[in-house]
């Protein structure tokens, strides 16, 4: 499996608020089948990256 942040920053919006968040994409990807799977964290710090890796 290889997996990383991808690429820029994007943004969402919090729908209670309406405040723009910053989302960080994880992107993990298994090279011979070519799938993949993405999800946003709000940071790319060590508990994202845990948090990430255990769901």
């Amino acid at each position: 499996m290889e997996f990383d942040w991808a690429g820029s920053t994007a943004f969402v919006i919090d729908r209670d608020t309406g405040e723009k968040l910053k989302a960080c994409i994880f992107v993990p990807t298994l090279p011979c089948s070519q799938l993949s799977y993405a999800e946003a964290t709000t940071s790319m710090n060590l508990p994202s990256w845990i948090t990430v890796h255990h769901q």
